[in-house]
């Protein structure tokens, strides 16, 4: 939690391995991850400008990891429906995205970032841009969803952050 420009995003950049820290070290369960790369850390980032695949529909955006982990595509089309579903998006997996609405977008972002079966969900902001209505929809899946597994969620407002155990103030990068 905290200001825009407070350290938030390279924080949650660090955590995946997308930047280096400065000092210091990234652990996960005790261990150090600071030498692997970002795609062998277990972690799946859902950022607030959502990054879908806009030549794929919404069934392939979700089931896009798994195609890079080799499973056959009828399986990752079944796993990607019933993560569709789970994000209230039940038989829209043949839509554009171009055809879906900021929050229903938002909702393929998760879904495709929970395909992967991550340890750790990195959250940047994830509903900032969303109206207040779609907003909680959206948390609520969200909460869902990621029980039971670590969640790191940024947020200017401590409204938006609903279920924590720890809630951290980031202020000028500490």
């Amino acid at each position: 939690l905290g200001e825009s420009g407070a350290g938030k995003s390279t924080t949650l950049k660090v955590v995946a391995g997308l930047m280096f820290q400065d000092e210091g070290q990234v652990r996960f369960d005790g261990t150090c991850v600071d030498d692997l790369p970002t795609h062998k850390r277990g972690c799946a980032i859902v950022f607030q400008d959502i990054r879908l695949f806009p030549n794929m529909n919404a069934r392939d955006n979700v089931a896009f990891p798994l195609k890079m982990q080799h499973v056959c595509k009828a399986e990752r089309h079944r796993e990607a429906d019933e993560l569709l579903a789970a994000v209230q998006l039940e038989g829209m997996g043949n839509r554009r995205v171009d055809e879906l609405s900021g929050g229903q977008q938002q909702r393929v972002a998760i879904a495709r970032a929970l395909a992967n079966n991550p340890k750790i969900m990195l959250c940047d902001e994830a509903t900032s841009a969303l109206d207040s209505v779609t907003e909680v929809k959206i948390q609520h899946a969200f909460d869902e969803l990621a029980r039971g597994r670590t969640t790191l969620v940024i947020a200017h407002r401590l409204s938006t952050i609903r279920s924590a155990d720890r809630i951290l103030v980031v202020e000028n990068g500490r």
